[in-house]
């Protein structure tokens, strides 16, 4: 996503001439007596990489305007069918949030970072992926005290069929966003423990983590189409009930995170202001976020 942004971005800044200098930079006595794939390489260097790396560099300090367009803002839902909802929620991490990278190591301004967090490609920034919200959230619903066979019904009506489902397969109601810290991960280390004895079972392990008290912003849209043949009315305020109970779940007992069987992922006590809800009228749906203290209390 955000690789499409500063591509699109450098793009459009480009003359069309750009491309067709390619030929007669492969003429360039620099480039004569090199092989083709070395000319392509500093050709590619030349026109693309060293342009996207400055372009990547002088929006880094702008970053907070760019992550805005990211996310979906109140006048987008005005194009939207009705019963349409966007929930925004600004948080506080009460534990670390770590995920893991697909790589062993990271680099970041010519620091080695070991089991670094997942980070944006081109930003550099600490996020958490659209997926990774999902499978969290489904977790915790899993768990929503409610009948069985209805939980299951309204489960598959949020998050879609499974992927074994091959036969009239449902896609989701709920389309999930990314989630950006813009402050910087930090170094963690656990020392893991023989389950008999308790004692080392290896020597430490160091793996980046976003400290307790970082801020990030969670969006998540409701859009309950296509209707279906058996779609009622009622199943909105019924969906949007039951995904209240399992943000609160997800966000108060269970975590988002990686190693959240330790405690981690969970956060601050919500306050009103941090929940918005458009439409407004829908926002009362979602008002166990910030009222009901004595279940979203994790001590």
């Amino acid at each position: 996503m955000t690789h499409d942004y500063f591509l699109n971005n450098f793009q459009n800044k480009k003359d069309k001439k750009t491309f067709n200098k390619r030929d007669q930079d492969l003429q360039n006595n620099k480039l004569k007596y090199k092989k083709p794939e070395d000319k392509y390489k500093l050709w590619l260097e030349k026109q693309f990489i060293i342009p996207l790396a400055r372009e990547k560099n002088s929006t880094r300090n702008n970053i907070e305007k760019i992550i805005v367009d990211f996310y979906p803002q109140q006048q987008d839902l005005e194009s939207l069918p009705p019963n349409s909802t966007l929930i925004e929620i600004s948080f506080t991490l009460k534990k670390p949030y770590t995920s893991k990278d697909e790589g062993e190591f990271n680099v970041i301004d010519n620091k080695i970072f070991e089991n670094p967090i997942v980070r944006d490609k081109f930003t550099g920034l600490p996020m958490v992926k659209p997926t990774t919200w999902k499978g969290h959230l489904r977790f915790a619903a899993e768990r929503v005290e409610c009948d069985k066979e209805r939980k299951k019904i309204i489960i598959k009506r949020l998050f879609g069929s499974e992927p074994e489902e091959k036969e009239n397969p449902l896609k989701g109601r709920l389309y999930f966003f990314p989630t950006f810290f813009n402050k910087e991960a930090e170094k963690e280390v656990i020392t893991p423990l023989k389950r008999d004895t308790r004692t080392p079972a290896r020597g430490p392990i160091p793996f980046e983590v976003m400290k307790p008290s970082k801020e990030g912003k969670f969006y998540l849209l409701y859009f309950p189409y296509p209707k279906g043949d058996n779609y009622q009315e009622s199943q909105v305020d019924e969906d949007l009930e039951f995904l209240s109970k399992s943000l609160e779940l997800m966000f108060y007992s269970y975590g988002f995170s990686a190693k959240k069987t330790s405690g981690f992922g969970v956060i601050e006590r919500l306050k009103e202001n941090n929940v918005d809800v458009y439409p407004s009228e829908k926002k009362d749906k979602f008002s166990n976020l910030y009222n009901n203290l004595e279940n979203n209390s994790q001590e």
